[in-house]
């Protein structure tokens, strides 16, 4: 550890739980910015798709926001919990998995609502797009599997 993560004190998960009540200000609280960003950018998304979308879009926008909601803030509470082991294993205590992941989220999202600005596809066709999020979450649990048995054989190999 360095010694500016030796000086950094643990998260306190209520904090970062009662922070949360505000989409992503838990997780700039945790120190992890790229994943609070990406949180408030799906929040404010989905409040754009609420406002733009009519009839049962209406349900299904309301029921994702509410979901996604309730999620980040256990998500806050999670990466607070956490804050003590994340200095051993990652820089700055960023995970460069999330990093990489809220990336290509908010990368997606962006290209998603620039479309629809430009009339090429309209908000309510956004709903079709939501299997890619289950895609996504799909590969990253994909990879943070294969990472993980990487990271096993490399550390049998030194035993």
């Amino acid at each position: 550890m360095t010694d500016g993560q030796m000086n950094q004190p643990p998260k306190n998960p209520v904090i970062a739980t009662l922070l949360s009540m505000f989409p992503g200000l838990g997780l700039v609280y945790t120190g992890n910015i790229m994943k609070a960003l990406a949180y408030m950018s799906v929040t404010g998304c989905l409040i754009v798709l609420l406002v733009n979308c009519d009839g049962t879009d209406v349900i299904a926008f309301s029921l994702l926001l509410g979901g996604f909601y309730i999620f980040q803030i256990f998500d806050s509470f999670e990466d607070a919990r956490k804050s003590r082991t994340r200095h051993a294993r990652t820089d700055n205590g960023l995970s460069l998995n999330s990093t990489l992941f809220s990336g290509l989220l908010l990368l997606g999202i962006g290209i998603i609502f620039q479309l629809a600005s430009l009339n090429i596809i309209r908000y309510r066709d956004i709903t079709s797009f939501w299997p890619l999020v289950l895609v996504a979450l799909g590969a990253k649990f994909i990879h943070g599997y294969f990472q993980n048995e990487k990271n096993l054989d490399a550390g049998g190999k030194n035993e």
